[in-house]
């Protein structure tokens, strides 16, 4: 199921890395060769939002933040999902500050400077 769901996510937003994991298992055996790595850090994140994981989401997608910051585009969307988590456990000031943080980025990376503003208008909901 885990590899499914990032699969649909790296296909669906065409993020796919050469040095991307597939699962969450492979992603932490990963990290363990390089803990500085945004990308791994972000893909955890991802994983641990759609399991609706929302502490270790965000503390992973802290650390993508705090990380080498590769690939660039890591940054704005991991404000754009911090912006979510905030927005799903009700935390709407903290929510608006991630999406104006990623549209400081000027980095539109599939269309990320798009859903922050949308975001910012309007709270994310989950599906």
């Amino acid at each position: 199921m885990k590899l499914l769901i990032l699969a649909a996510l790296s296909i669906g937003l065409g993020f796919s890395q050469s040095d991307d994991c597939d699962t969450l298992d492979q992603c932490q055996e990963a990290l363990q060769a390089n803990r500085r790595s945004s990308l791994l850090h972000f893909r955890i994140g991802e994983i641990y939002f759609l399991q609706r994981n929302y502490q270790t989401a965000y503390n992973e997608l802290r650390q993508s933040l705090n990380g080498d910051l590769q690939p660039r585009w890591t940054e704005v969307w991991a404000h754009v999902d911090l912006g979510k988590i905030f927005d799903v456990s009700g935390q709407r000031d903290r929510a608006i500050n991630e999406y104006r943080q990623a549209l400081k980025t000027k980095d539109n990376t599939r269309g990320a400077l798009d859903e922050a503003a949308k975001y910012i208008v309007a709270p994310y909901k989950l599906n």
